[in-house]
């Protein structure tokens, strides 16, 4: 991998916020269903059926971009939106709470699904515009390793943190003779939380909804990191190659 492409604008910028993006989109893919599972207290077909209106919406957005772009020229506003739609999506879901109408758990998905579906087409068109033509193999090559890396992160990190944050919290939330079983149960599968009594209950949703609202904090940040990578970059309009790139 060429290291002059993470290291000069607007690629190495395009290339980050990507990374970011995929990081957010699994991150969220993997944890929103632990949220309706272990705080709502729904069923896993439940929760993965909810999720289906928001990949629809990323398809139906994703799609859009391309004819949009073609109309407008313009590259720089479907990354830019993108990163905006995430941000917003992710403050979104850091406020979610138990009490809300059901309604709103699906619509503050969509933020977050439709800025996937601007960035991803927006980022891969913009950094092939930017880049000569024989460069565009090797940068192709370079955003679906960055984007995988991601992906990964995403699923790792925050299990990382929603297992710690997790520990913490139950330690704080649960009391009472049979704590140091339950928290053992509740650890070992969120399918526990239904079973228990109904005190021990309240305090291990409790537990998981701050373990996961600081998960959705920390996606903020990435987030806003995001934004601020793509904010200053400049790019050619549709058709206006870019000659020399280092």
């Amino acid at each position: 991998m060429p290291l002059y492409l993470i290291r000069h604008a607007p690629r190495a910028n395009l290339i980050f916020s990507n990374v970011i993006a995929a990081l957010l989109a699994n991150s969220i893919l993997f944890n929103i269903p632990l949220y309706f599972q272990a705080v709502l207290l729904t069923s896993a077909t439940s929760s993965g059926l909810r999720l289906i209106i928001p990949t629809i919406a990323s398809s139906f957005t994703g799609t859009l971009v391309g004819f949009a772009v073609t109309w407008t020229g313009r590259l720089k506003w479907p990354v830019m939106s993108g990163t905006i739609f995430l941000l917003i999506g992710t403050i979104g879901l850091s406020t979610l709470r138990r009490d809300l109408p059901s309604p709103i758990y699906l619509l503050i998905l969509l933020p977050s699904s439709i800025g996937q579906g601007f960035q991803f087409p927006g980022t891969f068109m913009a950094i092939l515009a930017a880049s000569a033509q024989t460069e565009q193999a090797v940068v192709t090559s370079t955003l679906m390793l960055w984007r995988s890396l991601g992906m990964v992160l995403g699923v790792a990190s925050s299990s990382l943190v929603v297992q710690n944050a997790l520990l913490h919290y139950l330690n704080v939330f649960v009391q009472g003779d049979e704590r140091e079983d339950v928290i053992r149960r509740v650890r070992a599968s969120v399918e526990e939380v239904l079973k228990l009594e109904p005190h021990y209950r309240e305090q291990v949703v409790k537990s998981y909804e701050a373990a996961l609202r600081l998960t959705f904090i920390c996606c903020t940040f990435f987030a806003l990191l995001s934004v601020l990578l793509v904010l200053p970059i400049k790019l050619p309009r549709l058709g206006v190659r870019k000659h020399r790139s280092r």
